[in-house]
């Protein structure tokens, strides 16, 4: 990166914590964004997403940044949801030691922090919890220019559990074909980092999913940010992070059944300009939400809200510092583990 993508300096430094000593290792003096998937491992995408390549893309703007296995004790330290209280992470200092700043990601909420980041504007309950874009998706293969306005290649990049029977149904897939589409999904039922970012070939993207209220409440809008960026139209289900974005129906088109989306499709391919039309709103979209923004939104909340409450953090009182902390924890430990039982109550998740 160069000098202009430099920001202001953090009052204190801020301790990004991964549970993966070698990859904190390997990463510890970098001055450039490695490839994808150098950094991001599969098995915990949300920490690879939210904690390391937020480290990597803040870093790279030369903040006083370190990517750790481990809590900090007495220092800010950021951390995902999914690995808040993994027993790796304890073994040297328990949360309440440290200030904390949770991730949520896709996740009940969590209690055991002193700020939440969440990816979703609905989460955002409190004074202390702060809404933060998704980054886009990095080595993004952006859709050939060259294909220009046809409409042939419909594909879902995303896990295939998540895509509604409805959408698998033979009887859809071959209304697609009938009509001149090819429904490209990943034919093994796995997903791997090509699929993800590989748009080239894409002329629509469709991103649907029938889950429960509370869970789509949790999850971000970076399916649609990802196809602005790629110059490929949407199609997209009723989920409120893309309601919330939405400003025109050229930002994406809604569809409720399989029936939307052959519609839709017709008009992408018949309606003179929309297609074109589209394309260029997302790429004027997606300027608010390049990796130099979000980067310049991370170091702001790291320079601002939390670190003010850090500071009021190290002043409270010795005996709050030596005696408190530990009973708030305990509380906190109570209500996030009520939380967590609801939101898999709500949502099915089995844990």
């Amino acid at each position: 990166m160069s000098n202009d993508s430099a920001l202001p300096p953090l009052p204190y430094p801020i301790y990004f914590v991964r549970n993966d000593p070698e990859l904190c290792e390997t990463l510890a003096n970098v001055s450039t964004m490695p490839p994808f998937e150098q950094f991001y491992r599969p098995e915990s995408g949300g920490s690879s997403s939210w904690i390391v390549q937020t480290y990597l893309q803040l870093k790279c703007r030369g903040l006083d940044v370190r990517l750790v296995p481990h809590y900090i004790p007495n220092s800010i330290c950021v951390v995902s949801r999914e690995e808040l209280m993994k027993r790796q992470l304890l073994k040297r200092c328990l949360p309440f030691r440290c200030y904390l700043v949770v991730c949520q990601q896709d996740r009940p909420r969590p209690f055991i922090c002193e700020h939440r980041v969440v990816q979703n504007r609905i989460n955002v309950l409190a004074e202390t919890d702060h809404y933060m874009p998704h980054w886009s998706q990095p080595d993004l293969k952006a859709r050939n220019p060259e294909r220009g306005d046809r409409v042939e290649n419909i594909v879902f990049k995303g896990r295939w559990y998540y895509l509604p029977e409805s959408y698998k149904d033979h009887h859809f897939i071959a209304q697609l074909a009938a009509s001149g589409f090819t429904f490209s999904t990943d034919t093994d039922h796995h997903v791997n980092l090509s699929d993800w970012t590989d748009y080239s070939e894409a002329d629509v993207l469709l991103a649907v999913r029938h889950r429960a209220n509370l869970y789509l409440e949790s999850k971000p809008p970076t399916k649609l940010i990802n196809a602005w960026f790629a110059g490929c139209p949407a199609l997209l289900g009723p989920e409120p992070a893309y309601q919330e974005l939405r400003q025109s129906e050229l930002d994406y088109i809604e569809v409720n059944s399989p029936e939307d989306v052959l519609q839709a499709l017709q008009r992408l391919r018949t309606e003179p300009g929309l297609y074109q039309a589209m394309v260029e709103n997302g790429w004027q979209r997606a300027k608010n939400f390049t990796p130099s923004v979000v980067a310049s939104l991370w170091r702001d909340l790291l320079a601002g809200s939390v670190a003010t409450g850090y500071q009021r953090w190290r002043d409270q009182p010795f005996v709050w510092q030596t005696v408190g902390r530990f009973l708030q924890c305990g509380y906190r430990l109570v209500e996030q583990e009520r939380e967590r039982r609801r939101f898999n109550v709500l949502t099915g998740r089995k844990r």
